[in-house]
């Protein structure tokens, strides 16, 4: 169970907080929880007006800034004016954010799922609220995971998904990159695996995304902060066997060229519930980069065979 600290030095910490989440961003709110510290989140949408919200989670070396993006094209426009949106960035992922204490022990992928009922009720989502989920990568794996104990989700889009645990491979990557992260603050090593990470071997051919992504790591992204992250994804464990306790809908997204597309391809075979995939052929990694058409379209029709109230 989360619960706010009552004690007077957390108050203040956490009205601090909000106030300068006011002041930089109207929808910006932060939750502070007892165990696992502040979550930065952001409600897109007027909660009042909607009785479904999607609740999106970013993926390792992104935030929700590129679920906002994806969200703003012209594509999502039906989408967005049918729900509410919070996007919750797991702890120390937003931009420009300070260093995590040393002591501070971040959350597994289990508890990073634990936690969003909280910040559910804290931002003044109600039992009235269905709920989607959008996730990519490791945000995917957490929603995923809330899934299974959540019966309020009405659906679940996820990109890139995996429910497995790290293979030795991607294990032995993913602690170079977080080594690296932690003793050389962001770094060629790091970067290279990141971009690996979200377009595989398709960054030459996507120039201006590989420029913005590579400034947006080394200016805006904390790097020991994203190295717990990392690290704590490459640790996580298979939850395949619970993929039975899925009753909702659920759309997968990869493509046919992604890293991902193995991991993906096992994840639909193992889930007994009312499925779809979206594979194309051209994706090499990010489908919301190299394919949002395409992706808002699935998205559109995936969300037409689920009952959402206005």
């Amino acid at each position: 169970m989360f619960l706010c600290n009552t004690s007077a030095v957390a108050e203040w910490i956490k009205a601090m907080a909000f106030e300068v989440m006011r002041l930089s961003n109207r929808e910006g709110h932060v939750v502070y929880t007892e165990n696992h510290g502040a979550f930065s989140c952001y409600v897109q949408g007027n909660l009042s007006a909607h009785k479904v919200v999607c609740i999106t989670y970013h993926d390792i070396g992104l935030n929700h800034s590129s679920f906002v993006e994806f969200l703003n094209t012209k594509d999502m426009l039906p989408i967005k004016s049918r729900m509410c949106f919070l996007h919750i960035n797991a702890p120390g992922q937003q931009d420009h954010c300070e260093k995590l204490a040393d002591n501070y022990h971040y959350p597994t992928m289990q508890q990073l799922a634990d936690v969003v009922p909280y910040i559910l009720k804290e931002v003044g989502i109600t039992e009235n609220h269905d709920l989607i989920g959008i996730g990519e990568g490791a945000g995917a794996n957490i929603l995923l995971r809330f899934a299974f104990s959540n019966p309020r989700v009405l659906g679940l889009i996820l990109l890139e998904c995996t429910s497995s645990a790290a293979g030795f491979k991607e294990w032995g990557q993913e602690k170079v990159a977080s080594w690296n992260l932690t003793h050389r603050g962001m770094n060629p090593t790091a970067e290279k695996y990141l971009l690996w990470h979200h377009l595989g071997t398709h960054t030459t051919n996507k120039l201006d995304y590989v420029k913005t992504y590579r400034t947006n790591l080394y200016e805006r992204m904390n790097a020991h902060n994203l190295a717990l992250f990392i690290d704590k994804f490459t640790n996580r464990n298979n939850i395949t066997v619970n993929l039975k306790d899925i009753k909702c809908p659920v759309l997968l997204a990869t493509g046919k060229k992604s890293p991902h597309f193995k991991d993906v391809e096992q994840l639909y075979e193992h889930l007994t519930c009312t499925k779809n995939i979206l594979a194309p052929d051209g994706v090499h990694g990010d489908i919301k980069e190299e394919a949002p058409s395409k992706l808002a379209e699935s998205i559109i029709l995936f969300l037409q065979g689920i009952h959402l109230r206005k």
